[in-house]
């Protein structure tokens, strides 16, 4: 997934993040078809707009989110990248009202924090600002997302600087591995096309082509809009209806793609850049939002990759001293799933290293993971690394519950990616693992021997 960080006004800043950002996806709260508590209110307008409101005072903030049915899964080969490009202009150019400038502005005046992500799955654009200003950020969000002025000339300007992220995209070696990945991963599946999209595409891009696939799937029926924060429910309920009422309602029947399937076969890519050290990033296929074996891959990934001892020290970073650094992430998207590996290390050592992180991704159905599967006097010296993987997670989820923008990212997404009304909370979902649910996951997704392996190492001397 690509994430950028967005500043009003100052597009210098922008910055490009590949990987996922950690948002536990709030499973807590209710669902449409559920009692709803009193600080929680689920609607539906009669033009097909979604909205959940969640009444939280911890801070004197609201947090907006819309959540937009449209991804890069949703482009043609022919319109690579339009997702992007189009969000990029929703943010920084204008409206039928306001342009760019006045827009970066307001935005400065009433003190918000303003942002916007593409991913395979989702277009997400969201508002952070001081309570008082609710009524700002309602009309503002209403406004960006559904009375867009499309130009050539603005279109132009705005693909200057995607064909210029696009080039530096090119030159950062964990951004090219991770989109190298996914492109192999997801190879011959909608989620394949990467999202900053293919040059030569982004250069012949038309203003008609961008408002064709702008009038199609920016309608109220294809979004959700998630509202977190310090307001009264009931009247926030009443400004929502007020203000978004009146939006036209369009039908639209969003397409549906098959599930990814796995990788057959182990794929491998080398690549030499103007680095300094060498990168090994390995992809593997994972399970996908809606199955239930993500809970089980969240924390192997805690306990393999993230937590303080991660097990893939000891083969990579132990007394051989194979790499400089290892980390490991999983994201779960509505089709598929994707778990990478990222490493650090010396050119040198390159082959082994390769060699002995698969010997030890094979190893992973097999291991030890809770003081429970070892025996006898062997449990005063084993290390219970499930019990500290569910606590750090536990930790990071209600850290996350104080962060009204992560839960109101996190709900928008959970309506337009969640088919599974009965899935439950997820600190309960991850409590009820032991290590026999561990090994089942790795024994199907990590050990199974088919990869993505990208090798990236310093260009040879002439």
């Amino acid at each position: 997934m690509l994430n950028y960080i967005v500043q009003p006004g100052h597009k210098t800043y922008r910055k490009f993040i590949f990987g996922a950002v950690l948002l536990f996806f709030c499973l807590l709260f209710i669902t449409p078809s559920s009692s709803q508590d009193e600080n929680q209110k689920y609607f539906e307008l009669d033009n097909g707009l979604k909205v959940f409101l969640y009444e939280k005072h911890t801070l004197p903030l609201i947090n907006l989110v819309f959540a937009v049915n449209l991804g890069t899964k949703d482009e043609s080969d022919e319109t690579s990248g339009l997702v992007h490009i189009l969000e990029h202009y929703i943010l920084f150019r204008g409206t039928e009202f306001r342009s760019g400038p006045e827009i970066s502005q307001d935005i400065r005046r009433h003190g918000a924090y303003f942002n916007a992500h593409t991913s395979l799955d989702l277009a997400t654009f969201e508002i952070s600002l001081p309570s008082e200003h609710a009524d700002f950020a309602l009309r503002n969000q209403k406004e960006i997302l559904f009375s867009l002025k499309l130009s050539q000339e603005e279109l132009d300007e705005e693909k200057k600087v995607i064909l210029e992220e696009l080039s530096q995209t090119q030159d950062d070696p964990l951004r090219y591995a991770t989109s190298t990945v996914y492109q192999n991963l997801f190879k011959d599946h909608p989620y394949q096309k990467p999202i900053p999209g293919k040059k030569e595409i982004i250069e012949a891009l038309t203003v008609g082509q961008v408002e064709k696939f702008y009038r199609k799937f920016f309608v109220p029926s294809n979004c959700v809009l998630a509202i977190v924060g310090d307001f009264e429910i009931n009247e926030m309920e009443k400004k929502t209806k007020d203000i978004f009422g009146d939006l036209k309602k369009e039908e639209i029947s969003p397409p549906k793609y098959e599930k990814v399937p796995a990788l057959k076969k182990t794929i491998e890519i080398k690549q030499e850049m103007d680095v300094n050290q060498a990168y090994l990033v390995i992809g593997i296929f994972g399970p996908d939002y809606n199955n239930k074996d993500q809970y089980a891959m969240d924390i192997l990934t805690q306990i393999l990759g993230r937590g303080v001892n991660p097990m893939l020290n000891y083969p990579l970073r132990g007394k051989r001293k194979l790499a400089q650094s290892v980390r490991m992430r999983y994201s779960a998207h509505k089709y598929g799933g994707v778990i990478i590996i990222y490493i650090t290390l010396d050119p040198k050592n390159i082959s082994i290293t390769k060699r002995e992180t698969i010997r030890f991704l094979k190893e992973t159905s097999r291991l030890n993971y809770s003081k429970k599967d070892v025996m006898g006097d062997a449990k005063l010296y084993a290390l219970d690394y499930l019990e500290s993987a569910k606590n750090q997670i536990k930790f990071n989820f209600h850290q996350s519950q104080e962060k009204g923008l992560a839960i109101a990212i996190s709900i928008a997404r959970y309506f337009l990616l969640n088919e599974n009304q009965e899935r439950g909370s997820y600190i309960e979902n991850i409590a009820k693992l032991n290590s026999l649910d561990l090994r089942s996951a790795a024994r199907k997704y990590l050990s199974k021997g088919h990869y993505v392996i990208v090798t990236i190492s310093p260009k040879k001397k002439k």
